[in-house]
C-alpha cells in the first residue's frame, strides 16, 4: 500500500506515522473503491489517514503532545 502524505505533515514525523499506519492493519486494497493508495492529513492534533481515490476514512489517530 503507498502512503501519500499531504504537505502540511513534517518530514521529520513521516517514518514514525508510517510504522503507526502499518501497526493500524488499514485493509487493502479500500474497501470501497478498491485503491491501493492511502492519504494522511495532519488536522489538528489528529491524523486523518483516509483512501487516496475516494476518501473513505480508515481510521483517525490522535497525536500526543511533546512537552518541550
Amino acid at each position: 500500500m503507498k502512503i501519500v502524505f499531504d504537505p502540511e505533515v513534517p518530514e521529520e514525523l513521516r517514518e514514525e506515522i508510517q510504522t503507526l499506519i502499518e501497526n493500524e492493519n488499514i485493509e487493502s486494497p479500500c474497501p470501497e473503491c478498491g485503491a491501493e493508495e492511502i492519504y494522511v492529513a495532519l488536522m489538528e492534533g489528529m491524523l486523518d489517514v483516509k483512501c487516496y481515490e475516494c476518501g473513505h476514512s480508515f481510521v483517525e489517530i490522535e497525536l500526543e503532545e511533546s512537552e518541550e
